[in-house]
């Protein structure tokens, strides 16, 4: 359904999921696009160069945007590590930019749509749901959990949380598939973690749920990933059968035993339950499926 009266905000437009969101979204709404960096990817919208975690930058946005039916805050400072490394940044993006945020959806009276993450549970031993225990390892889980609990009293406010993989633009640190799809492009031996277990969502999956979201929008809490679940070795195996000529060893690691885990700690098991988003008839395909639909996305 095409409905061009309404106004759809995108935070972090510039990133993985915000990209293409756009790109679905705008055949159907009027889209504006709010971003901090590689705004040159966007195209053929209004779009604003933001620093969301400035109050008065985001205040000052009431003088350019007419209206504002649905807010999409996909915006955060995702890096685990680099959230570590600078925590006062993650704190400014992830909490007050979710705050100024969600306060500028309160001014319009808009639907507000949260994207949070599984980071926020321990990783003990997966199958979360909605309502389970939270307990992150890290400075990123915190921050998103901090965010879940300030927006959520706003009454107009739908928290998905999920495990998405897609392609970022070029100048944007890739995201985990593209970093396996250059490894096994250029016959890199590398060392991957083994015992990472998610049920991913591609961004072209996600985007397609969110566009019957807005049409049916209830507030709450609601978790979507595939039907099943992997780990990111068994991805990388599954990728790398595209590129019979690769040859170099891979070495599989304890996440708790890489050069990352010296910075920040990571959940291991990340794989939520998705009982209510089927019931809600939100059902993604398999995990082959998603990966497979990014592989599309990169030609391979």
């Amino acid at each position: 359904m095409i409905d061009r009266k309404k106004t759809i905000l995108i935070t972090g437009a510039s990133g993985m999921l915000g990209l293409k969101l756009i790109n679905v979204l705008k055949k159907r709404y009027k889209v504006i696009a709010l971003y901090h960096s590689n705004g040159q990817h966007i195209n053929d919208i209004m779009k604003l160069a933001t620093d969301i975690g400035d109050a008065k930058t985001v205040t000052a946005l009431k003088k350019q945007i007419e209206k504002i039916d649905v807010v999409i805050h996909c915006a955060a400072v995702t890096e685990v590590n680099k959230c570590e490394l600078n925590p006062a940044l993650c704190r400014k993006v992830n909490i007050t930019g979710a705050k100024n945020i969600r306060d500028l959806a309160s001014f319009y009276k808009a639907k507000f749509i949260y994207i949070s993450t599984p980071m926020i549970f321990s990783g003990e031993r997966g199958n979360y749901r909605e309502n389970s225990e939270t307990k992150p390892l890290n400075l990123y889980g915190q921050t998103k959990l901090k965010a879940e609990k300030m927006v959520v009293g706003y009454s107009n406010t739908l928290i998905i949380r999920s495990n998405p993989i897609g392609i970022r633009p070029p100048g944007a640190h890739p995201s985990f598939i593209q970093w396996f799809v250059e490894r096994a492009r250029k016959n890199e031996s590398f060392t991957l973690f083994s015992d990472v277990v998610i049920n991913p969502i591609s961004t072209q999956t996600l985007a397609a749920i969110l566009v019957k979201i807005i049409g049916y929008f209830k507030p709450g809490i609601i978790h979507l990933g595939s039907h099943d679940r992997v780990n990111k070795a068994d991805i990388w195996r599954y990728i790398v059968k595209n590129f019979p000529k690769f040859s170099v060893p891979v070495t599989s690691l304890s996440v708790t035993k890489t050069e990352a885990a010296k910075i920040a700690d990571r959940p291991k098991e990340m794989w939520l339950n998705v009982a209510k988003a089927e019931k809600l008839g939100y059902r993604v395909s398999s995990w082959k499926r998603e990966v497979s639909l990014v592989l599309r996305d990169l030609k391979i």
